[in-house]
C-alpha cells in the first residue's frame, strides 16, 4: 500500500493541477454591473450654447431672404471720387457719394457679380464714408413675390450681417439704401 501512495498524491496533484487550468463552468461571485455617473451640464455652457445656436438659426434665416434672381452677367467699373463726391455705375446699379464723404480721392472699384442674387461688391473692403452714401440696386433680373426689398450688407456671399435702410420703389424694380461703408452688398426681403 505504501507504494501506491505516491502515484495517488501525484495522481492527485496531476488533477488539481489540470483543474485549476482549466476554464470555470460558472462564476464565483456574480459580475459587477457598471453604472454611469451622472452629469449635470454647466447652466452657463447651456445658456452660451443656446445663444450660438439661436445666432446661427437667425443668420441661416436671413440667407434665405435673399431675392432669387437671374444674373446672367458680371459687370465691373471703377471710378476715382474725392472730397467733391461723385457717382459710380456698374449695369443697372449706382452709388452716390455726397461731397465731405470721403477726406482724399480714392479709387473705387463696382463689381455687379454674376448668379441667383443682384450682388455687388465694392473696394477698397472696408472703406468708411463720413456721411452716409446713397446704392441703388436694381432687382428687374428677379422674382418678386410683392413684399418690400431692402439692401442688406453681406459679410460672405450670402450671409447678411446688416439690413441698411433702404426705400423699395417696385414700380421701377429697384431699391435704394443707405450705406456708411463697404464690401458687398445684396437685395433680401
Amino acid at each position: 500500500m505504501n507504494r501506491s501512495r505516491p502515484y495517488a498524491r501525484l495522481a492527485l496533484v496531476a488533477l488539481a493541477f489540470v483543474l485549476a487550468c482549466g476554464e470555470p463552468t460558472a462564476p464565483a461571485t456574480p459580475a459587477a454591473v457598471a453604472v454611469a455617473p451622472v452629469v449635470r451640464p454647466d447652466a452657463n455652457l447651456v445658456d452660451i450654447t443656446n445663444g450660438i445656436l439661436n445666432l446661427t438659426n437667425g443668420l441661416t434665416t436671413l440667407i434665405g431672404d435673399l431675392l432669387p434672381c437671374n444674373v446672367t452677367t458680371d459687370q465691373w467699373n471703377t471710378a476715382n471720387i474725392g472730397p467733391e463726391g461723385g457717382r459710380l455705375n456698374v449695369g443697372p446699379h449706382s452709388l452716390v457719394i455726397p461731397r465731405g464723404a470721403l477726406l482724399r480721392r480714392t479709387q473705387i472699384t463696382a463689381h455687379a457679380v454674376r448668379g441667383n442674387h443682384v450682388l455687388v461688391e465694392f473696394s477698397p473692403s472696408g472703406l468708411q464714408f463720413s456721411q452716409p452714401a446713397s446704392l441703388t440696386l436694381s432687382y428687374g433680373a428677379c422674382k418678386v413675390s410683392g413684399k418690400p426689398v431692402e439692401v442688406v450688407y453681406l459679410k460672405s456671399d450670402t450671409t447678411i450681417t446688416e439690413k441698411e435702410p433702404s426705400k423699395d420703389y417696385p414700380m421701377q424694380k429697384w431699391v435704394v439704401g443707405t450705406i456708411k461703408h463697404f464690401s458687398s452688398y445684396a437685395v433680401a426681403y
